[in-house]
């Protein structure tokens, strides 16, 4: 390792970074705008200047920017060198002649990287006090505001947006002291990642709209370490709190990134980002309810919804508990159905509580069967889940049946870097560092191969260097032949279409030719075979190579992969309790059906599921907001939201990651394996097999209670500290040091100050008393360091510039039992096309916005979710005469659902895609892939305005 000299101190240091990551990776505080430690450097803004000498004899030196100088062996810098500091302050000095001096309004007030570089290089006093130039702001959508006058153009946010985000709509406009940086015209922000503009800006530029409207400081948020429920990618985050100036109870605020080396690193999705809204929706049930009317409540409802009122919460538990007593004594059915968008613990607790026989997933048998799949294809030893940036690193990637800038978006954005990865070798091959990322960029060559093959391509396809846009069926049994061809290329068969067959050989030839080929699939095509053919080409591959090969699968929600642990045996899905239910018609036992935080109209289709709830006698539901399923509910439970609650999630890599509670939830809302717990102590007599339920006073209770259960699972009971860890006898603090109006707050109503609730599941506090510093405890969110406020802080809590936390990574995989995956057969032949061209074939397509259930409620979402559409492929178009944005109607096996008609290239012949999930879809989404029968509506075509 090289070693340098900074400031008489000598150091032994990585000679692959610039000067500048190096002294910030060593804790010496050098100022600088431009770069960015994913991003590297440019030097456009000269603040990072050192001095450099030639030797120690040499009393001068030479001045030097630190980001783009290279670590040279025996070198010896300077940051304290007065003609340095000088320097960096007449640099400073003139990015502030234009800069507003608006800092107590500009809400990057008190974390702005601005205000730390400018107290850091000693810009104290402003000399200037010429007329500043003035630009005029940009609405930029429902989720950033725009403030151009305090651009100090360190270019940062369109080396983010364009270069590493691949978006198109946001420019550097003008020359000289004129350069804007805004859109061509007015209009949101097209790119998924748009967001983080927010933290890459070093001033107040690009701000969260959505924070906006409930604003308060940095240091007045209350914050703990939580895990992003809106995909299964598993992104960590720091969400925050503050209480509301009308009374007691805080509100979630914003989502920030936190920062997680293997997954998420400095970057998150928008959805990510802004879908925390759902929480302080109108849709948030905060109040125990009960039914108030059992028949149907007007002539246009849906049989079976009922009228709701608030009730004291001790007569709902009460009534519970009864329930709970009558099963216990053989008078009643007590059934529970789980969910994959809730906590390892609070699935647990209900299956505890109804009993294993009588507990369900929540899923279709479909989406049982293709979780399972998932978790059996990861068993295999030639199987490697690959993290983050090990799928930036890879030189090949095939993507089968995905589109995962909309179903696993962080991924997305991870494989839009290894496209650069043939440039980067380039680059090497030059001896032109990596970190020079101007540079690398000028270089000429092609991306690293992308192949994607599919039924829709988001945000990737100008990236992509081949691509097959056909139905799950083909895709399938591309990927099998492709198997095949990886194996032996002489087992193709020749009656293969020719160009079918090039791209096989094609793309056989391309990774068996990668030293770090990666597979993405997932289930999110709703398709069985399409997992095992990705599956296939990966042990193919790792055959070949004598190595696991790299294949990362999507699953749909957030502890999709958690939830599938507790039915290894594949059984318990919703289809079979229907089976079960239609069988006990006779059986005059009444049965109570218990719910968890699940609508049930997105997991089965209508008719099913009316069927499935009419063979109950009651409906009692536990979930965070109102959904189609609490309308046919008799008792409803708040439940808390993942910011208000602590548990376990499983991610897509099989990674338990524990999320703590940034705040206790308003009215009576409480986790809802709480409300089981309570509901068995008001049970007058205990049965002895809910004793265990009885004694959990802590979260971490639950979790160690699963890992003894499932030694799957057994990764709990160390995840992270109890609730009695302390260090130094103290808890670690939500709330930072320089929390103000702890009194002044509620001084209206009383002057003394209420003491802070007690946590009795984490060693947390919610008070500012507590551990500080992240570098002491991981559960420290609040990331900040003397003369650091921004998120630029994070590297005094890095072993390295970009490299894990200190305490090493939160989360540990799960340790499933090694085993070879069964041989399956070749894929079914895709089926004819049907003689009626008017039968079609439905396929779910995706949207970052609108497919995910509980970001639909999120108030600056749903300002761009799209309304319902069908996209139709061009040449079927013509064959039905139907045109752009025309209505048409189509006619499912539950209904008719009318929409207005997109026109696309690439959809495949003899289907239509259907958005997921999108609102007035969701009870259509249970049917994809389907067949329906197409036609013109005969409502008048919807004209442009």
């Amino acid at each position: 390792m090289p070693t340098i000299t900074i400031d008489g101190e000598k150091y032994q240091v990585d000679g692959e970074q610039n000067l500048l990551s190096t002294c910030l990776t060593l804790g010496l505080n050098v100022p600088y705008f431009c770069w960015h430690p994913e991003m590297g450097s440019v030097g456009a803004c000269r603040q990072c200047a050192m001095m450099e000498y030639k030797d120690s004899e040499d009393q001068h030196g030479r001045l030097i920017m630190s980001c783009m100088t290279p670590i040279r062996d025996g070198g010896i810098y300077s940051v304290k060198d007065e003609v340095a500091e000088e320097f960096r302050g007449s640099i400073i000095e003139d990015l502030m002649t234009n800069h507003p001096h608006d800092c107590p309004v500009c809400e990057e007030g008190g974390e702005c990287h601005l205000q730390d570089m400018t107290e850091m290089s000693g810009h104290t006093m402003r000399r200037y006090r010429g007329t500043k130039r003035t630009h005029r702001n940009q609405y930029l959508g429902p989720f950033i505001n725009h403030e151009m006058n305090r651009c100090i153009t360190c270019y940062r946010c369109v080396r983010f947006y364009n270069d590493y985000a691949g978006g198109e709509d946001l420019q550097a406009l003008g020359r000289n002291h004129q350069v804007y940086f805004g859109r061509q015209e007015e209009g949101r922000l097209e790119n998924g990642f748009s967001g983080n503009l927010v933290e890459v800006c070093p001033t107040g530029v690009f701000t969260d709209k959505t924070f906006s409207s409930h604003f308060v400081r940095k240091w007045d948020l209350q914050t703990a370490p939580s895990v992003c429920e809106h995909c299964a990618v598993g992104c960590n985050t720091a969400p925050g709190a503050r209480e509301s100036g009308n009374s007691n109870e805080p509100i979630l605020r914003r989502i920030t990134n936190l920062y997680h080396h293997d997954i998420n690193g400095y970057f998150l999705c928008d959805r990510g980002r802004f879908g925390y809204e759902y929480i302080n929706s109108a849709t948030r049930i905060q109040n125990v309810l009960s039914v108030r009317q059992e028949d149907v409540i007007s002539s246009t409802a849906e049989k079976g919804d009922r009228l709701h009122r608030e009730i004291n919460p001790q007569e709902a538990v009460l009534h519970l508990a009864e329930q709970i007593a009558m099963a216990n004594q053989g008078k009643r059915n007590l059934i529970g159905i789980g969910s994959p968008r809730t906590s390892l613990e609070n699935n647990y607790a209900l299956r505890k509580l109804v009993g294993s026989d009588n507990f369900y997933s929540g899923l279709s048998q479909r989406d049982q069967e293709l979780l399972h799949l998932v978790s059996t294809i990861q068993q295999d030893d030639r199987i490697q889940s690959p993290s983050t940036p090990e799928i930036e690193n890879a030189d090949a990637i095939l993507i089968l049946g995905e589109d995962i800038y909309n179903t696993a978006p962080r991924i997305s954005l991870a494989v839009r870097q290894a496209a650069r990865n043939r440039q980067k070798q380039q680059a090497k091959s030059l001896k032109i560092p990596l970190w020079q990322d101007s540079s690398v960029r000028q270089l000429e060559g092609d991306y690293s191969p992308i192949i994607f093959a599919g039924t829709e391509l988001s945000n990737l396809e100008k990236i992509t260097s081949n691509t097959l846009f056909e139905s799950p069926e083909k895709v399938a049994s591309f990927a099998c032949n492709l198997a095949l061809a990886i194996s032996d290329p002489t087992s193709l068969s020749p009656d293969l279409e020719p160009s079918l067959l090039e791209l096989i050989t094609h793309t056989a030839e391309i990774l068996r030719g990668a030293s770090k080929p990666l597979i993405i699939s997932g289930t999110s095509s709703k398709h069985a075979d399409t997992l095992k053919s990705a599956a296939q080409v990966a042990t193919a591959l790792s055959d070949y190579k004598k190595q696991p090969t790299m294949l990362y699968l999507a699953c749909d929600e957030v502890n999709s992969l958690g939830l599938i642990q507790f039915f290894n045996d594949g059984k318990g899905n919703l289809d079979e309790l229907l089976e079960r239910l239609k069988k006990n018609t006779d059986n005059q036992i009444p049965t109570s059906l218990m719910i968890l935080e699940n609508d049930l109209y997105r997991r089965l289709d209508k008719k099913s599921l009316e069927q499935l709830l009419s063979q109950a006698d009651e409906i009692i539901l536990l979930d965070t907001l109102l959904n189609p399923t609490s309308k046919r509910a008799d008792w409803i439970f708040p439940a808390s939201a993942t910011a208000e609650s602590q548990g376990t999630f499983i991610n897509n890599n099989g990674l338990a990651q524990r999320f703590y509670a940034v705040y206790e939830g308003k009215g009576f809302i409480q986790e809802s394996w709480r409300w089981l717990m309570d509901a068995v102590n008001f049970c007058t007599e205990k049965p002895a097999n809910l004793s265990a339920i009885a004694e959990w006073q802590h979260s971490t209770d639950l979790s160690d209670a699963i890992a003894r259960e499932f030694p799957v699972l057994k990764a709990l009971d160390s995840l992270g500290p109890d609730e009695d860890f302390r260090i130094d006898g103290l808890k670690v603090a939500r709330q930072s040091a320089r929390y103000s109006g702890r009194t002044a707050i509620h001084a209206e109503k009383q002057v003394s100050e209420n003491p802070p609730l007690q946590d009795p599941d984490a060693p947390m506090s919610f008070s500012m008393e507590g551990i500080h510093n992240p570098n002491r405890s991981p559960l420290q969110a609040n990331i900040w360091s003397p003369g650091w406020n921004s998120n630029q802080s994070i590297f005094k809590f890095q072993e390295e510039v970009g490299g894990e936390r200190r305490g090493g990574p939160s989360g540990i995989r799960i340790e499933r039992p090694r085993r070879v995956m069964p041989e399956w057969p070749a894929p079914s032949t895709p089926p004819e096309v049907a003689a009626d061209p008017s039968h079609v074939q439905m396929l779910p397509l995706y949207r970052l916005f609108g497919s995910e259930e509980l970001s639909n409620q999120a108030m600056g979402i749903s300002e761009v979710i799209e309304a319902p559409f069908v996209m139709v492929n061009h040449i079927d178009a013509k064959a039905f005469d139907i045109h752009q944005r025309e209505l048409i109607e189509l006619e499912t096996s539950c209904g008719t659902y009318r929409a207005e008609v997109r026109i696309s290239p690439t959809i495949p012949s003899g289907t239509v895609g259907i958005p997921y999930g999108l609102p007035d879809f969701e009870t259509l989404s249970p049917l994809l892939p389907g067949y329906a029968s197409l036609r013109p509506a005969e409502a008048p075509a919807i004209t442009e305005d």
